[in-house]
């Protein structure tokens, strides 16, 4: 009954993995991002529909929708101006704690954090 019950277990836990693995954003559900750069930080909120919600650093919120394209997640604002560039990070897993550095379409440096919760 032991080794059936640690089948059962290592078996979720690698299906799980392998669910992740397929998409790059799973860890992101239901936590927090939270970018930084020399101006503050906003964090983000990343739903496994395709849509996204930020909260700035001055407070005001945004909302878009990101999707994944091969190898990379891109971000559009929705009410970003028609010729807005979207915002594109690498589509790599990452855990919570996990800390990042990004490169805003203007070319500020800036870092991700993923914690848990929202």
């Amino acid at each position: 009954m032991r080794i059936f019950f640690s089948a059962i277990v290592a078996f979720f836990a690698l299906t799980g993995v392998a669910l992740a693995a397929d998409d790059a954003f799973a860890n992101y559900y239901g936590n927090t991002v939270t970018v930084t750069n020399d101006k503050g930080s906003r964090t983000v909120l990343i739903n496994k529909d395709g849509t996204y919600t930020q909260k700035l650093a001055d407070g005001t919120t945004a909302t878009g929708k990101w999707k994944i394209d091969g190898d990379t997640g891109c971000f559009t604002g929705d009410n970003a101006a028609p010729d807005a560039k979207p915002y594109c990070v690498p589509a790599t897993v990452h855990a919570l704690g996990d800390s990042w550095d990004l490169t805003a379409p203007d070319g500020t440096a800036e870092k991700a954090t993923l914690t848990a919760g929202r």
